[in-house]
């Protein structure tokens, strides 16, 4: 049995697991925000009482500092919510959830997780598995402290070797991403795991995590160097150093094409940050690419710490002067602009390149708008020229 197959059985309290069995486990950590809250409360019923309260963690991060009257108004609601329940709400600008939860929880080796959002898979930066919910399948997990699924078919990704000085972890997310599109592994598990992952920072592998859900994967974790299964077959292998800068083009994040290919196109905007880019050697990728120079006169360069905790090591180190000083603008630590709710939303004349998740049409604003995917060290790069710019 694989190693995500082991965690399955263990919390199912199982001595192994098949694909395609039912099962029901136990969750350790059940995730939820502002941005889907208004669904799971209004379906929660008038007695209810949430199961694990010390394991299920809210935060305000898609709508703060709120941006219209109904916003705030639904702040309250989980403010009464989480004092009545008991359960943990960061509310005073802590960050985005997934940042917030590696930095307050700690996701363990072997935990699961329950959320509902496409991004919970952040966690298998950790060795945890976590899966993404609906409103309703969360209010059934809040209530019980388990989740009943199907166990998936694993689909295992092996990255040989080192990434080269010219990729970071987020050119290999974008790689594999275009790679596996959304067919290849369509409602399976992602198991990464080879020297080319486990040699990432740990920023890098949470980089490397939280596309899983743009995948069309369920859920995805990276198997530790300890807990492979020699005797399981690898459906993708790919060498580290065959990585190289990529960018993914409207209108899919899947739609991944070398930079040197979209190089030159010019820009009215740049967004890094986030649960996707917002860590501390993002920032530092990011100043990496603007080499000292100043944001172009035409480009607008957003910059979303992912956490509080980041923006403050970034005011020690000085990075936060530096990007000031450079035109960059520093919004509050949250998601940003990237959920498309507020905080620099775009128009039909606009091309945005942004380190964020997703680039469909009207993510950010204007279904016209232009939206490309790359890496922080791309980003500022592209942010003094002007244009997407190639790093060579």
């Amino acid at each position: 049995m694989n190693f995500l197959h082991r965690v399955l059985a263990k919390a199912a309290s199982r001595d192994l697991v098949e694909p395609g069995q039912e099962i029901s486990a136990s969750v350790d950590l059940t995730l939820g925000h502002d941005g889907s809250a208004e669904a799971v409360l209004s379906s929660w019923p008038s007695d209810g009482n949430v199961a694990k309260p010390d394991k299920t963690v809210f935060a305000i991060d898609h709508l703060y500092p709120a941006p219209t009257v109904h916003a705030r108004e639904l702040h309250h609601k989980l403010h009464d919510f989480a004092r009545k329940q008991r359960i943990h709400l960061f509310h005073r600008g802590e960050g985005v959830l997934h940042q917030v939860v590696a930095e307050q929880f700690t996701p363990q080796l072997g935990w699961l997780l329950a959320g509902a959002d496409g991004h919970v898979a952040t966690a298998g930066a950790f060795g945890a598995l976590a899966f993404s919910l609906s409103p309703g399948e969360m209010v059934s997990i809040l209530l019980s402290g388990t989740i009943t699924l199907n166990v998936p078919q694993v689909y295992t990704i092996e990255v040989t070797g080192v990434l080269s000085s010219a990729a970071t972890a987020r050119d290999l997310a974008l790689t594999l991403l275009g790679r596996i599109g959304q067919g290849l592994a369509k409602g399976k598990a992602l198991a990464f795991q080879g020297p080319g992952v486990w040699g990432l920072s740990q920023s890098g592998k949470m980089s490397l995590c939280n596309l899983i859900g743009e995948t069309g994967a369920l859920t995805g974790l990276i198997v530790p160097p300890g807990e492979v299964d020699n005797e399981s077959s690898v459906d993708l292998r790919l060498a580290g150093e065959s990585i190289e800068p990529v960018v993914a083009c409207p209108p899919s994040p899947t739609n991944v094409r070398p930079l040197r290919d979209v190089a030159g196109l010019p820009l009215t905007q740049v967004l890094i940050g986030g649960c996707a880019s917002g860590r501390l050697e993002d920032m530092q990728e990011l100043l990496q690419g603007l080499a000292g120079r100043h944001v172009h006169r035409d480009v607008t360069l957003l910059v979303v710490p992912a956490s509080r905790n980041i923006l403050n090591t970034m005011e020690e180190q000085g990075l936060s002067r530096s990007l000031r000083d450079q035109g960059a603008l520093l919004l509050p630590p949250g998601c940003g602009p990237c959920p498309g709710k507020h905080l620099g939303l775009i128009s039909s004349q606009d091309r945005l390149l942004a380190a964020a998740v997703r680039n469909t049409a009207g993510r950010m604003g204007s279904a016209e708008a232009e939206i490309y995917l790359a890496s922080p060290r791309t980003a500022g790069a592209s942010a003094a020229a002007g244009v997407i710019a190639d790093l060579k």
